[in-house]
């Protein structure tokens, strides 16, 4: 598929979704945390906003900076249809809070005032959705970003 138009897609996918599933591991040992995200409507890019109260997922996220996160549509839609994005580096797990340079506008994205805000930049997105296939593309389609 043409970037252009998987850019299209990945932004409509996102575009109409409220929860994500953010996976960190610390200790050889997984975290799921389902949570609500959000997205800078006046922006091109992928950048992912999330609230995460203090606990075990910032914890792990501080010592071992390597996240995945899935979004997925529910499965009695009749679609075949998820996101995997990866980001790693605390170059792309920004923690932002109050008195930090990005953190007023990052507020202003995010529902509900919040004392601790995670930006995510993605460095990949892998977009399945087996009706790509009727267009003559794969099902699954990566867009990998600098």
């Amino acid at each position: 598929m043409p970037e252009e138009d998987l850019k299209k897609e990945i932004r409509k996918f996102l575009k109409e979704r409220k929860v994500l599933v953010l996976c960190t591991c610390s200790d050889k040992i997984p975290r799921a945390t389902p949570m609500d995200f959000y997205m800078d409507k006046n922006s091109n890019d992928f950048n992912i906003y999330v609230g995460p109260a203090p606990g075990k997922k910032v914890k792990n996220i501080e010592e071992n900076p390597n996240i995945s996160i899935g979004i997925y549509t529910p499965m009695n839609t009749g679609k075949i249809q998820g996101i995997q994005i990866t980001a790693s580096g605390k170059d792309r797990l920004l923690f932002l809070r109050e008195g930090d340079e990005e953190f007023d506008k990052a507020q202003k994205i995010v529902r509900g005032k919040r004392k601790l805000l995670l930006k995510i930049i993605p460095e990949k997105i892998e977009l399945l959705d087996y009706d790509f296939i009727k267009e003559g593309y794969s099902r699954l389609q990566i867009l990998k970003l600098e």
